[in-house]
């Protein structure tokens, strides 16, 4: 249930301009407490949508008192506008939201409302308080299609979170129809969210890219849109290291959308990653591309250099590399990325002694690690693949403080 638990909390947003919009509405004096329809309220959420799709900051933090606010408006609504299907539909918009479970439990304790609707209550009653078979009985036979598109939107959310686990492929099926319901809303804009990261657990790299796509174009500026990024590196990364040339071209292709700064931090995740992974082939473009977007000079600079270097030290340009590294300028490095260099350096060294040399006192102890690995597959200076085992081995020592420290 943690992923109905987490899209819950993530939908929540969909309510976060709604105070803004009514304490504009009551400093201006027109709303009395009563003096709307339950589905007029909540309707106000629709209004402020594009603001919040737009970036509207200020609404994620006063949230939780906002979410309050609606609730005590739909609360003190006469018991008698729940026996409208447009109020109680209303309510279970609110509720799937982000909205507070007690409106809903009022309700249904009124037992005023049509008997359709107060069952589609119970199942997003049940949904929220992640009571999972019931609400997998109760909302997963409904044609989300065949309500109006506010209350499917968020129908198929809540359906793509129940099945999701089992059926990831009838997850992305759903969201897709979320999206359809609620184009340009926040209920498209999480949807699209929870869809790219299924196509990345899917392994599904043209999916992941297509989405991911439109995710860049249309909401990047969304209140959630640092969700989205930090996910998205994650994700680009994984693809980037797991492919071939043409597979990382895919995920080269799909990072010139983002900007150059963006763009630059995800190529020195990838390289970083690759060579700490053992993945040196991505690792050694990803390093070029990012020398290409870094200022000479820079502390990214420095980075892209000593990654490109140590790539080209592991593979079969030993003397190309060393000259690459000694250029590097240690003082514009990360503490994490001085002590790379100082492994990378020392392998170096032992690659140029060759198999043959004396293995006492070669330098620090990732090197003492990598040469049993050259000794034993009598590696050269011009075996890639001995020197990415060797790799592998030296900088394993030195990966949990990559991980800690990398920007």
């Amino acid at each position: 249930m943690r992923g109905v638990a987490k899209l819950a909390l993530g939908l929540a947003v969909i309510c976060a301009g709604v105070g803004d919009a009514l304490a504009q509405e009551e400093a201006r004096g027109q709303l009395e407490p009563r003096g709307k329809q339950p589905f007029e309220i909540v309707r106000s959420m629709q209004a402020i949508q594009d603001q919040v799709v737009l970036g509207n900051a200020d609404a994620q933090v006063k949230l939780p008192k906002l979410i309050g606010q609606i609730a005590e408006r739909l609360l003190a609504a006469d018991p008698a506008a729940w026996r409208d299907a447009k109020n109680v539909r209303a309510a279970v918009v609110y509720t799937l939201s982000g909205g507070q479970p007690r409106v809903i439990r009022k309700i249904l304790e009124l037992r005023v409302s049509p008997e359709g609707e107060a069952h589609l209550m119970e199942g997003a009653l049940a949904y929220v308080e992640g009571r999972e078979a019931k609400a997998k009985q109760i909302l997963l036979p409904v044609d989300a299609k065949a309500l109006t598109s506010t209350l499917g939107g968020h129908v198929a959310i809540a359906q793509s979170a129940l099945v999701a686990k089992d059926d990831p492929g009838k997850a992305m099926q759903l969201l897709d129809e979320a999206r359809i319901l609620g184009p340009g809303t926040l209920v498209e804009e999480a949807a699209l969210r929870r869809e790219i990261f299924l196509a990345d657990e899917a392994g599904d790299l043209e999916k992941f890219s297509a989405l991911s796509s439109q995710y860049i174009r249309r909401f990047q500026h969304s209140v959630y849109a640092d969700n989205f990024r930090q996910r998205f590196s994650e994700s680009v990364t994984h693809f980037g290291l797991t492919g071939d040339v043409a597979r990382f071209a895919k995920v080269d292709k799909l990072l010139s959308e983002l900007d150059a700064a963006d763009r630059l931090r995800l190529y020195l995740k990838i390289a970083q990653s690759g060579i700490v992974n053992g993945k040196i082939g991505p690792a050694r473009l990803a390093a070029e591309q990012a020398v290409r977007l870094s200022k000479i000079g820079s502390i990214e600079g420095a980075r892209s250099k000593l990654y490109e270097a140590a790539t080209l030290i592991l593979t079969s340009s030993l003397e190309s590399g060393l000259g690459e590294l000694q250029s590097v300028d240690g003082a514009r490095l990360p503490k994490h990325d001085a002590e790379l260099k100082e492994a990378v350096a020392a392998i170096a060294k032992q690659i140029g002694k060759g198999p043959e040399e004396p293995q006492a006192s070669i330098g620090p102890e990732p090197i003492q690690a990598v040469a049993p690995v050259l000794r034993d597959a009598g590696a050269t200076a011009s075996s890639a693949a001995a020197l990415i085992d060797a790799a592998q081995g030296a900088l394993s020592q030195t990966e949990a403080l990559l991980k800690r420290g990398a920007p």
